[in-house]
């Protein structure tokens, strides 16, 4: 391909790159960024995405905010982009400290899930929801897996490959940690109701948007209806902001226990470190211990 010939091609492809997440990307051979001055990695990318001066309808300033995908970017650089696209594509969320009116995906999902009789109902009111922008890109919903009542529900952040591909979720390496966790306390998939803030994968694994949470969040409260736990626990930090409405990170929240209502329902909610954290720093997964043992020792006292 010629640069010269198909630059606005080009341009428009790691566009739509940056829009589905991919970030960043490795190049056959190594970049010396050191002997390029002053200018930072993508610059040249960045430059070409800014919007022409005489633009009217403000198209290049919405794609400016992509994270184009290439050997010259950075994948923090990527990430913030991305950010910065998503951010402006979607109005402020209902139940965002702005207190505006509810977003229509967010209307509609109340619809759907006031309307489900049952988890099944409310499998196939997911199904025929088109509210969330992460539809477009997953394969598969991700609704739940083990009992459809229980004493403790276990709320995640995501799906991710593995669990896109299957449909179901904490199925892959995270997952296969999980049920590991609650075997060491005497639980396994009969006993818990497992699922997340968030129904389909976002792109490039990254943490779902706060306007994604809040469009899946009435599914997940009818689901707390219909399962009646007593206990929640929330693994990670993004699953733990949304449930408890706090802005505090997970190290700061784990090990304490929380009074939440969800869905009508009191429940106690216990945030701690999410699995697959635990399988990138093995050292924290002492702290994950405690917090399952504080688990056991609460559910032992409330049978």
């Amino acid at each position: 391909m010629s640069i010269g010939t198909n630059h606005e091609e080009l341009v428009e492809l790691l566009a739509f790159y940056g829009e589905l997440g991919v970030d960043c990307t490795l190049a056959e051979e190594a970049v010396d960024w050191l002997h390029h001055g002053h200018a930072a990695p993508g610059e040249p990318i960045r430059q070409a995405l800014k919007p022409a001066p005489n633009s009217r309808d403000g198209t290049s300033a919405v794609r400016s905010g992509a994270a184009p995908a290439g050997a010259q970017q950075q994948h923090s650089e990527g990430a913030k982009s991305a950010g910065a696209l998503r951010s402006e594509h979607r109005a402020p969320a209902a139940g965002s400290a702005g207190g505006g009116p509810l977003e229509p995906g967010v209307a509609a999902a109340r619809t759907l899930a006031a309307r489900a009789k049952s988890l099944e109902d409310l499998r196939l009111a997911l199904d025929s929801y088109e509210g969330c922008a992460l539809r477009a890109t997953a394969k598969n919903t991700c609704f739940y897996r083990g009992a459809t009542r229980a004493r403790l529900m276990i709320i995640g952040e995501a799906p991710g490959r593995d669990e896109d591909l299957e449909g179901r979720p904490f199925v892959g390496r995270a997952g296969q940690l999980l049920d590991r966790m609650l075997a060491a306390i005497g639980l396994n998939e009969e006993l818990v109701h497992i699922t997340n803030v968030v129904y389909w994968r976002p792109p490039g694994n990254r943490t779902p948007t706060l306007q994604e949470t809040q469009s899946c969040r009435p599914f997940l409260e009818r689901q707390i209806q219909f399962v009646e736990p007593e206990l929640v626990l929330l693994l990670g930090g993004a699953a733990a902001k949304n449930v408890l409405d706090v802005s505090d990170g997970i190290m700061r929240l784990r090990g304490k226990w929380k009074d939440v209502n969800m869905g009508g329902r009191s429940l106690r909610a216990l945030p701690t470190l999410h699995p697959a954290y635990l399988l990138r720093t093995p050292a924290a997964k002492r702290l994950a211990w405690r917090d399952l043992l504080s688990l056991r020792r609460t559910l032992e006292g409330s049978s």
